[in-house]
């Protein structure tokens, strides 16, 4: 107790020292506390099922094309199979997240859920807290709608839901009633399922087949439940002769995987569907750039304590002559640390309750894990008591080792060794600066290629109602839209932009070798509407008969005519189709149609994808699909408030549900974006200790050669010779960081610029740039205080004590 007294007293004395050393250790303890609850909660994703350990989301592998393209969805009959035929399997449930939306409320188009849509079987599978009715009996003749008491409250206050009917406001098709049969305290939020309501529905007894001889079939995503004990990897092998067997002698184009449900959120290189993914590699960042943080926090505190060797010197040498050991002194110097620390940790829990409410709306959810979880809290108090005994032992060695006499010559010994340590320790410091400020400027070019590149189509000013089922009325919505003011034109597809490289795909043989080309079907203004740029022969034209197909029989009709026709239908291809392809113009092709026009490449998917064989087929009158609307620049307001007033007009109990393709195209890129700003942060953080620790080093080093600097200004030394004199001992030291972190930087961002099929070249640029900022910094930090001490008068920096 006595030396936390005596450690108050010395923090309390030297003030600016102290408050360099807490400023800088709560920065970087807050900072961990902060990253280490959201990687806490990451790593928490599906782990609360009980059944967790045994249960798989199955993974298809279509095996005869060309690079084993891999999808998280598989034949509908594919679980009911399963568990018919083989023991290991306890059940199955095919569960999908979808939004929803449902008329609660006074919102006039319903309110929009996610909404987790599911088969009974799901209680069998995944466990929820039930608190209200019996929703695992299921009721015939409904969706059977499970809700939290969240939504309870907010829209049933004071009642019971239970038994009442709500409905749907569809996308298509008719309104459909849902009987809330349960109440759950709460769908979890560290789920790669993550939902607001449950809706449960039997399906039809044919999505329980297998693919039929004709080879129809259904995909959806599916999960399977293991009986405890099972080895994955010998029931996958099982799993994939049983389907060799099954489609015997036809060679089996698909393949199985059975992926943990506790892998799925951050494991998942095939998420296109799925609306709530992570990344291991961002928890190894975070994790790396927390622990970057504390520990140039460390490294301060480190360095600032051991520049006081000589300032200390006298005291350790008193407390020695008086008997005072080498363990009794380090007992003292371990005090002042593990107080500094406190200190730094009690206000780094305050500024904890500030900042986490931002935190977890930038995240967009609420996170599983608080700082007042008891286990959470002893886990950090315990790490920052190591750290801090760690951080502090050497300083307490080195300030407790001085032998008296040496102390009262006034010469410390070490000084060689001080000196080299505190230059480490330094260029450690802004070697992990300037690459975090390295990856920040790689991330930014990259974000500024994707946003600046030419995807081949206009991505501005166009808009996209959601898929719909436009009826017979589909023609005249889409004529009425194009007489609003600000329309320049509009189109019904089945695709959209981003929405993949087309609406379906066949496969074809090119060079001996199985490849997937994709069709994108719509009307013929699909072309005008996105802007594709013709290169040679011509676009589809409404026009004329032949260009367009009915879209009913389109690609899959049965009949002798429609496969004739079929096998002469124009297309339009794009320029890598017409290459991969070797397709001439008005020369059908090894498969149904003939290309009359072919444009310039355009990305439909995202740049990390390779572009993929494209063809866009003519339909006459497409009854489901998109709408794409081209609106003039500077009207989208007015045409939006019209165009929702006429879409009422014709679907009145339907939402008018739209999106921005600028805003979908910046979507697919949010992890990225969100990356570069989480990096622009931390880099801030990091830079800003480093120059905290390098401000309290240089006022050391000018306090220790206050009378060198005053006889250099006697003898006629400028304010510029004198800044220059201090900040070169610290500014080679500054090349020396740049040096070790540029070619680790390089690696780790090459290796993550590999992600995109598509992505810059890193430039000698950016590593100057980077070494130039820190630099810069540095040297403004260093000038501080040096021009201050150049500036004091010789007669006081040179008076005698």
């Amino acid at each position: 107790m006595n030396n936390i007294k005596i450690a108050w007293r010395s923090i309390w004395k030297h003030k600016a020292y102290s408050l360099i050393n807490i400023i800088g250790l709560t920065t970087g303890l807050t900072a961990c506390l902060i990253v280490a609850a959201v990687v806490i909660d990451e790593l928490s994703y599906d782990k609360q099922w009980s059944k967790g350990d045994d249960i798989y989301r199955v993974i298809s592998i279509n095996s005869a094309v060309k690079g084993e393209e891999r999808q998280a969805v598989t034949f509908s009959g594919l679980g009911p199979s399963l568990k018919k035929d083989l023991p290991e399997v306890a059940d199955y449930c095919r569960i999908s997240v979808v939004k929803n939306r449902l008329r609660l409320g006074e919102a006039k188009d319903g309110v929009a859920f996610e909404s987790m849509r599911a088969e009974p079987t799901l209680w069998n599978v995944l466990d929820l807290n039930i608190v209200q009715g019996n929703p695992r009996k299921f009721v015939k003749g409904y969706t059977n709608l499970i809700i939290t008491q969240k939504i309870q409250q907010q829209y049933f206050p004071g009642q019971s839901p239970i038994g009442k009917v709500v409905y749907t406001v569809p996308d298509f098709g008719e309104k459909k009633a849902c009987l809330i049969t349960g109440v759950v305290d709460k769908i979890p939020q560290n789920t790669h399922l993550r939902s607001d309501i449950i809706t449960l529905d039997e399906l039809p007894p044919s999505y329980d087949e297998m693919p039929k001889p004709d080879g129809a079939f259904t995909f959806m995503a599916q999960y399977i439940l293991l009986k405890p004990g099972t080895s994955a990897s010998a029931f996958t092998t099982k799993v994939n002769n049983w389907y060799k067997a099954k489609v015997t002698p036809k060679k089996p184009d698909y393949l199985f995987q059975f992926q943990p449900i506790k892998d799925v959120y951050l494991r998942s290189d095939l998420a296109g569907g799925q609306r709530v993914q992570g990344s291991m590699q961002n928890v190894y960042i975070f994790g790396a750039v927390a622990v970057f943080l504390l520990l140039i926090a460390c490294i301060n505190f480190i360095n600032l304590t051991i520049s006081r060797v000589f300032t200390r010197a006298k005291e350790t040498g008193v407390r020695k002559v008086l008997g005072a050991g080498t363990g009794q002194l380090m007992m003292r110097f371990l005090s002042e640390s593990v107080l500094f620390f406190a200190i730094s940790f009690t206000l780094a829990i305050v500024l904890y309750q500030f900042l986490i409410k931002p935190v977890e709306s930038y995240l967009g959810h609420a996170l599983t894990v608080s700082l007042y979880d008891s286990v959470f809290l002893l886990v950090a108090i315990v790490v920052v008591l190591v750290v801090s005994i760690g951080t502090g032992i050497y300083p307490a060695w080195f300030l407790s080792r001085p032998q008296p006499s040496v102390i009262f010559r006034g010469k410390a010994s070490g000084h060689i060794q001080l000196n080299f340590l505190k230059k480490a320790l330094v260029v450690g410091q802004f070697a992990i600066s300037v690459a975090i400020i390295l990856v920040t400027l790689i991330v930014h070019n990259q974000l500024d290629f994707i946003g600046t590149k030419d995807l081949g189509f206009d991505k501005n000013n166009l808009i996209s109602i959601a898929f719909t089922d436009w009826g017979k009325t589909g023609q005249v919505f889409k004529q009425a839209v194009k007489q609003l003011p600000g329309v320049e034109n509009a189109s019904i597809s089945n695709w959209y932009p981003t929405g993949g490289a087309g609406n379906m795909s066949t496969t074809i043989e090119v060079k001996g070798e199985k490849v997937n080309v994709f069709f994108i079907q719509a009307d013929a203004d699909l072309s005008d509407v996105l802007k594709l740029q013709l290169k040679s022969g011509r676009l589809l034209d409404a026009g004329t008969p032949s260009d367009v197909i009915n879209a009913d029989s389109a690609m899959w009709g049965s009949s002798k005519e429609t496969k004739d026709k079929a096998a002469i239908q124009p297309l339009v291809i794009t320029s890598y189709t017409a290459g991969f392809l070797n397709a001439k113009l008005n020369v059908p092709v090894n498969f149904k149609g003939m290309p009359v026009g072919i444009v310039k490449d355009f990305y439909s998917e995202s740049l990390r994808t390779k572009i993929k064989p494209t063809l866009i087929m003519g339909l006459d009158n497409p009854q489901y699909g998109y709408m794409l609307i081209r609106v003039i620049p500077g009207a989208e307001k007015q045409v939006l408030t019209a165009m929702s007033k006429l879409y009422k007009q014709f679907y009145p109990e339907r939402a008018f549900d739209y999106n921005w393709i600028n805003d979908q195209v910046d979507e697919q890129y949010k992890a990225e974006f969100k990356l570069q700003q989480l990096f622009t942060c931390f880099s801030v953080f990091i830079i800003f200790l480093a120059c905290l620790g390098l401000f309290g080093l240089v006022s050391f080093t000018v306090e220790q050669r206050v009378k060198e600097i005053g006889i250099r200004k006697v003898l006629g030394a400028g304010v510029s010779s004198i800044v220059t004199l201090i900040a070169k001992d610290y500014l080679w030291l500054i090349i020396v960081a740049v040096v070790i972190a540029s070619p680790v930087a390089w690696y780790a961002m090459d290796k993550w610029l590999q992600d995109f099929a598509y992505h810059i070249t890193i430039q000698w640029w950016v590593f100057a740039l980077a070494g130039g900022s820190a630099a810069l910094i540095a040297f403004a930090t260093i000038s501080m205080q040096s021009v201050k001490a150049a500036l004091v008068n010789p007669v006081k920096s040179l008076r005698s004590e």
